[in-house]
C-alpha cells in the first residue's frame, strides 16, 4: 500500500508520478525573499491542473518540516485536484534546521520520523508516505545532516517507507547512500535525488550499481544543463540496463517557474522532456517504468 494525504492507496492505482516536487512550502525565513513561498492556493491548484491535463495521477511531495510543510494544504490541493499526493517527513540542510532539529538526538529524530510516518503529523492525523527531502551540503556534511541520515536509514528499515534526498549539485551519493544502508535502510528504498546535475555517467552507474535509485529531477532547469543533455545521459544508463531504477521530475520550488510567469511549472516532464525522450529512441517500455511502476514499486511500503 501507499500512504497518501487522503489515506492510503493500491500501489496500482498511482499511476504516472512525478517523484520529486514541493506545492506546499516556505522558504522564506531563510532565502528572504517571497519566490519560494507556496502559500496561493488557487495558484498551485491551477498550476497543477495543467499536470493533471497531461495524465499525471500523483505526486511526491518531499517538502519536509523545515521547508515550511503544510500537510493540511496538501489534503486541500489533493482533494481539489485528484491527485494522490504523498507527504514527507525528514529534514533538510542544515540553515533550514531550527533549534530542534539542529541539535536532537539520533534517537530522537527516529522517534519524530516513526511517529509521522505511523501515527500522523501534528494532530492532523495525516501520515508522512516517505521520509524526504533529506539533504547534505555540497562541502562538507554537517553534524545534523549526519544524524537525520542516520536516524532515516533505520526509520526506514524499520517501517518499510522510501527515502529520498537532496544531493546538492548532485554531490555525496555514495555517501548518503552508505549513512542510510549501514543503518539498515534497503537500496532499492532509496531516491537519490538531483543526480541529473551531475553530467558524469561514470558516477551515476556506480550509484546505480549499489542497487539504488537515482532521480533525474531538475528537468525543465535548463540554466542548470540543457535538457538534450539529462536526455542523453539517461540514454547511456539504459544502455547498461538500469531502466527499473531511474525516476522523473521537475522540482518546482520557485513560483517564478510556474506557467502564469512564463515558466514551464510542473509539466516540463510530461509536455516536453518525455517527447524528447522518445526521440532519442527510448520507448514507450522504459518511460512507463520510470514514470509509473518505478515510483510505485519504492514507495510502496514492504
Amino acid at each position: 500500500m501507499i500512504q497518501t494525504v487522503l489515506g492510503e492507496i493500491n500501489q496500482i492505482d498511482l499511476g504516472i508520478t512525478m517523484c520529486h516536487e514541493h506545492i506546499a512550502m516556505d522558504l522564506s525565513p531563510v532565502r528572504k525573499e517571497q519566490d519560494s513561498v507556496f502559500t496561493d492556493e488557487e495558484l498551485i491548484q491551477k498550476e497543477l491542473g495543467y499536470l493533471v491535463e497531461l495524465g499525471c495521477k500523483s505526486v511526491i511531495e518531499v517538502t519536509s518540516q523545515d521547508m515550511g510543510r503544510d500537510v493540511l494544504a496538501l489534503q486541500r490541493h489533493a482533494q481539489k485536484t485528484g491527485l494522490n499526493i504523498i507527504c514527507s517527513t525528514g529534514g533538510y540542510l542544515r540553515p533550514y534546521h531550527d533549534n530542534w532539529l539542529g541539535t536532537a538526538s539520533q534517537d530522537d529524530l527516529l522517534a519524530f520520523f516513526v511517529k509521522e510516518l505511523t501515527v500522523g503529523i501534528e494532530n492532523t492525523g495525516i501520515k508522512a508516505g516517505l521520509i524526504a527531502e533529506i539533504a547534505t551540503s555540497k562541502d562538507v556534511i554537517y553534524p545534523s545532516e549526519k544524524n537525520i541520515f542516520h536516524a532515516a536509514g533505520k526509520a526506514s528499515n524499520m517501517t518499510g517507507c522510501a527515502v529520498s534526498t537532496h544531493c546538492d549539485m548532485a554531490t555525496n551519493g555514495n555517501e548518503q547512500i552508505a549513512m542510510l544502508t549501514e543503518n539498515g535502510a534497503s537500496p532499492d528504498k532509496i531516491i537519490l535525488g538531483h543526480i541529473d546535475l551531475s553530467s558524469n555517467t561514470g558516477y551515476h552507474l556506480e550509484l546505480l550499481s549499489q542497487g539504488v535509485n537515482i532521480a533525474f529531477d531538475t528537468i525543465g532547469k535548463t540554466a542548470y544543463m540543457k535538457d538534450e543533455t539529462r536526455a542523453e545521459n539517461i540514454m547511456k544508463l539504459l544502455e547498461n540496463g538500469y531502466e527499473n531504477h531511474i525516476l522523473l521530475s521537475q522540482d518546482i520550488s520557485r513560483i517564478s517557474y510556474m506557467k502564469k510567469f512564463g515558466g514551464k511549472g510542473y509539466t516540463a516532464v510530461l509536455q516536453d522532456f518525455v517527447p524528447l525522450l522518445k526521440q532519442y529512441g527510448v520507448t514507450d517500455t522504459q518511460i512507463n517504468k520510470m514514470l509509473v511502476q518505478n515510483p510505485a514499486r519504492i514507495i510502496a511500503r514492504n
